[in-house]
């Protein structure tokens, strides 16, 4: 696949996965389920290869599924619904949380008989059910737990099966890709056996559900891959949602009907990319349309101008430790832009460091020192901080590629984006360059004016406001509401084409 001009990046690995997607597609669509374990697998790892294929027992494992088909006869059961909604099967982003419910109650408004995959454990259960109550919707909406075993037999079996379908996947994406001398490392089985849980888990579930339509939150997220598929496969019209910037090409192929996008930017720069896929891979392109739908979960207000606040908010850092897009450079041009501005002359009340809000395996060391050297003047921000918190506490914010730029410049606080000679880039964030994609020295040059300069700070604003309104359609929040999934939901017949042509 041809991802030039869609991104750039110093290490070669987005190319090389970009490459595997390709391959693996071209050879069995059904290997895109496991797209994700191939993104998120360390280059570090001993690489597999043809000859670690597993010695399996086949007689072991065809009593196995027999004792399974058995045991699935006894619960056989049709469920039937016009809207099967599927959201992510995690919980720890408030801010998917609320998206999830937002979605659901947005559906339900239609009127139509909802099916909702989710975990019996979820968190936002008990709010849904008491919004659901509230609305007198109760009966409209069923709760299953995709994953659930109904005895322990059953349970066993399922692990089992998992093992076998994933190991199964992994050996076979491992034969397709070694001609072409690319390989995932031998620890990436295990994410192939755990995405096969789900793939395992939505396949058992499949033949007893019947359903008009599927909502799924993003096509290639653990369950929602095999469930977008199935629907395909089924003819039934697809709807998912952009998952955030988009910074590499496991968003293709989009395995969608429609796709709301945030906004214009973004919607063009994924039809472009799902375009080459589908060229790369000599296959036909399935037709998608891209609703442009503004921004989905991190929320847009209006902020006064906060000149007097003299407050930098810094996001993006500590870098991750696996370094797939290859911004090293830029996280550490990050941490010296902000010991730079703290020990220069620049009249900065304090700098705050957000962190992503997937902590774990994140480095804080560089961060703490910041903290530690200057106690009065830069904190951590802590988790129970809102994004919106820290945006109304913050003059500007300065970042490499995240999301928070995106949605603070709509909120109209200036933002810059930290750029490096060579550094890694999305097309997907062109709208902000020139003004606001900055190298170092700029970057130091223009935060410096922001701080100081109050004509500077009101043009900086400004700008980032028109940006914002580019990226986000109209600079404002998604309107999940009934008229906007009546729409949504109309029959296949309504859908046209929205693809990249090239000139």
């Amino acid at each position: 696949m041809d991802i030039e001009g869609l991104f750039h990046s110093q290490s070669d690995r987005i190319a090389a996965f970009s490459r595997m997607q390709v391959h693996l597609y071209r050879h069995d669509t059904s290997l895109q389920d496991y797209f994700m374990a191939l993104q998120m697998d360390s280059p570090g790892g001993a690489p597999a290869n043809s000859g670690d294929r597993r010695h399996s027992n086949r007689l072991y494992d065809f009593a196995i599924r027999g004792v399974d088909k058995v045991n699935q006869i006894r619960s056989l059961g049709t469920v039937k619904a016009d809207v099967l909604f599927c959201p992510l099967p995690y919980f720890g982003r408030e801010t998917e949380n609320r998206l999830l419910v937002r979605t659901l109650l947005g559906l339900v408004r239609t009127d139509a008989k909802i099916l909702c995959l989710l975990p019996g454990g979820a968190p936002c259960r008990r709010e849904l059910d008491a919004q659901l109550e509230a609305a007198g919707r109760t009966g409209q909406v069923e709760f299953i737990d995709a994953t659930e075993s109904s005895d322990p037999v059953e349970a066993r079996l399922r692990v089992r099966l998992a093992r076998m379908r994933g190991g199964a996947a992994f050996e076979k994406a491992v034969s397709i890709l070694e001609p072409h001398h690319l390989s995932p490392s031998r620890e990436a089985k295990g994410r192939f056996e755990h995405l096969a849980q789900f793939v395992e888990a939505w396949e058992r579930l499949a033949p007893r559900v019947e359903f008009e339509a599927v909502v799924a939150r993003c096509p290639w997220h653990v369950l929602c891959s095999p469930v977008c598929r199935t629907a395909r496969q089924r003819g039934k019209p697809v709807i998912t949602f952009q998952q955030g910037v988009i910074g590499h090409t496991l968003d293709v192929p989009v395995t969608a009907s429609k796709f709301v996008a945030f906004g214009r930017p973004s919607a063009t720069f994924l039809a472009q990319a799902n375009h080459r896929f589908f060229k790369a891979c000599g296959t036909t392109e399935t037709p998608v349309e891209f609703v442009n739908g503004g921004c989905l979960f991190d929320t847009i207000i209006a902020l006064p101008d906060q000149f007097d606040l003299q407050t930098l908010l810094i996001v993006d850092v500590p870098g991750p430790q696996d370094d797939f897009y290859g911004i090293e450079s830029q996280s550490r041009a990050l941490i010296h832009l902000a010991d730079r501005l703290l020990t220069s002359s620049v009249p900065l009340r304090r700098i705050v460091i957000r962190p992503h809000p997937f902590w774990n395996d994140l480095d804080f060391e560089a961060c703490q020192r910041l903290v530690r050297e200057h106690p009065n003047r830069c904190e951590l921000s802590h988790p129970v901080w809102s994004l919106e918190d820290d945006l109304r506490r913050s003059s500007a914010v300065v970042g490499i590629f995240s999301g928070v730029l995106t949605v603070a410049s709509a909120c109209g606080l200036p933002a810059v984006f930290l750029q490096t000679e060579d550094g890694y880039t999305t097309g997907d964030l062109e709208c902000f360059s020139p003004a606001q994609t900055l190298l170092p020295e700029a970057a130091f040059c223009e935060i410096s004016r922001l701080i100081t300069d109050r004509q500077a700070y009101a043009d900086a604003r400004a700008a980032a406001l028109h940006n914002g309104r580019e990226y986000y359609t109209e600079g404002a929040n998604a309107d999940l509401s009934a008229t906007f999934f009546e729409h949504l939901l109309q029959t296949e017949n309504s859908i046209s084409c929205s693809r990249y042509e090239s000139k």
